[in-house]
């Protein structure tokens, strides 16, 4: 608001100085360094603006950024994810090749104890 104020109070008295001037008038030491101020103004507000829009012009880099880490993000979290998918039922195929395995190994061991039996009486009966 300060800004505007100040603004609008230069410029009405830059007005009246140029009228003064193609008057053909002298100008006053005052009347000087009001366009001096006038000019300091103008160029202050010019660079406000342009840091104004290195700011904008950041804060939208910044979010294209976020968006692709966010996205990064999401592709990352998938894959992961399909890589868990993965690993989990290759270890359920194994669990039950495993478990395949383990009742063959007792059906062999039941094989093998019922073939030393009957080699332990075919043993006994040829004594």
């Amino acid at each position: 608001m300060a800004e505007t104020l100040l603004s609008t109070v230069l410029g009405e008295a830059v007005k009246r100085i140029a009228r003064k001037v193609a008057s053909g008038k002298r100008l006053s030491d005052s009347e000087v360094m009001i366009l001096l101020l006038d000019q300091m103004n103008k160029r202050i507000e010019e660079r406000f603006n342009a840091i104004d829009a290195k700011f904008n012009t950041m804060e939208a880099r910044f979010n294209a950024i976020d968006i692709r880490f966010n996205d990064l993000k999401a592709y990352i979290d998938t894959k992961f994810n399909d890589l868990k998918d993965y690993v989990d039922s290759r270890l359920m195929e194994m669990s039950k090749r495993i478990d395949d395995l383990s009742r063959l190994i007792q059906a062999m061991n039941i094989e093998v104890s019922s073939i030393k039996t009957d080699i332990i009486k075919i043993l006994k009966e040829g004594r």
